[in-house]
């Protein structure tokens, strides 16, 4: 089987551009893909805190809820590949997001890296950091950037400020941690 073509996902309102990009070029190289997503616990909170979940349901991890709402949000993405006949694998990863990006491309032995940049610049991009670019200097295999249009039916005013890529679970536990 040919190496696989790594995918991470933020899951923003762009994640299916990326992955109609990803799609063209397993295509190409007649390359499975394995779609990717990095849960990260907010600042304050560890993967091992215990959170109380919505009535009825058990407590359980920060990490717990970041990979059940990831599998949930990864299942359909993985459909749409394989409805367009590419064999596609899926993986939830938690912890720092560049570095699990760079390892899971280093286990899998992925022959490439097909992600996603908001093209934030200046303070924003000071404040925020760029994955993209922290994967793009330090990847040993060949990295694709997409950077998506902005679209007018998008709430942000650009591409740049998108927050598009925090999920409910991500809002909720920002919250908790804030007060």
């Amino acid at each position: 089987m040919n190496a696989p073509l790594l995918v991470p996902l933020d899951f923003s309102e762009c994640s299916p551009v990326l992955l109609d990009e990803a799609l063209r070029f397993a295509r190409a190289f007649g390359a499975p893909l394995l779609l990717l997503h990095v849960g990260a616990a907010p600042r304050g909170l560890s993967t091992s805190t215990v959170i109380q979940g919505e009535s009825g349901q058990r407590p359980r991890t920060v990490g717990e809820a970041l990979e059940s709402e990831a599998r949930e949000h990864l299942g359909p993405l993985a459909d749409v590949a394989r409805r367009a006949g590419i064999t596609v694998e899926t993986r939830v990863e938690l912890g720092p997001i560049a570095e699990r990006v760079l390892a899971v491309a280093e286990e899998s032995k992925a022959s490439m890296i097909i992600m996603g940049t908001h093209g934030r610049r200046g303070l924003v991009r000071v404040a925020l950091g760029s994955i993209a670019e922290e994967v793009l200097r330090r990847a040993e295999v060949p990295v694709v950037t997409v950077r998506t249009k902005h679209s007018a039916s998008c709430a942000a005013s650009s591409c740049a400020t998108c927050s598009g890529d925090r999920t409910d679970l991500d809002r909720a536990l920002s919250a908790e941690t804030q007060g």
